[in-house]
């Protein structure tokens, strides 16, 4: 049983939601915009063709071009779209509310099947006639709190990622051959 129990916890460490977009030439204006709807207020890591990355904030995209501040230095920079390989963003609370609806459902089987487990091995009901089910009730709703509690720590710490992957001109004719 605690095996079980360490199985399902790095599971749940391990476990994270993203998101991935691809930004080409073809989807411009419509990617653009909920490009930088995502981008305001938040930090980044930007890793450019060459693989240099950078810490940014106030990232902001146009039709050609990539411009952020550095949050250490609060210089301005800025690159031309197709310099750029992938930009990242991280929401903390967005990976908690992910984190916790998974919890709370796993919790609720783990709590389930924990005493459907004790039912088994004592070859019995685990008390007698009408508050069998309240048991049920009890240990899965034990479950769920503790899967909820664990699920938002843990999505909070990972955070749900946000991907953009830049597609320049060749990288477009090399995979349309």
């Amino acid at each position: 049983m605690k095996t079980m129990f360490a199985l399902i916890i790095l599971c749940f460490l391990v476990t994270a939601c993203s998101s991935s977009y691809v930004v080409s030439s073809s989807n411009e204006v419509r990617l653009v915009d909920e490009f930088n709807e995502t981008a305001e207020g938040k930090e980044a890591e930007i890793i450019l063709r060459d693989y240099v990355v950078n810490n940014a904030t106030n990232v902001y995209l146009s039709a050609d071009s990539l411009f952020w501040s550095n949050p250490e230095s609060k210089l301005k920079s800025g690159v031309l779209k197709s310099e750029t390989r992938k930009i990242t963003f991280i929401e903390d609370f967005r990976g908690g509310l992910e984190g916790a609806g998974l919890g709370f459902l796993s919790g609720a089987v783990v709590g389930g099947l924990t005493l459907f487990t004790i039912v088994m091995i004592s070859e019995g009901e685990p008390a007698p006639g009408e508050y069998a089910g309240a048991y049920y009730a009890i240990f899965m709703a034990a479950g769920a709190g503790l899967g909820l509690l664990s699920g938002f720590t843990v999505g909070m710490i990972n955070g749900h990622t946000y991907e953009y992957e830049f597609e320049n001109s060749q990288q477009q004719e090399n995979s349309d051959k």
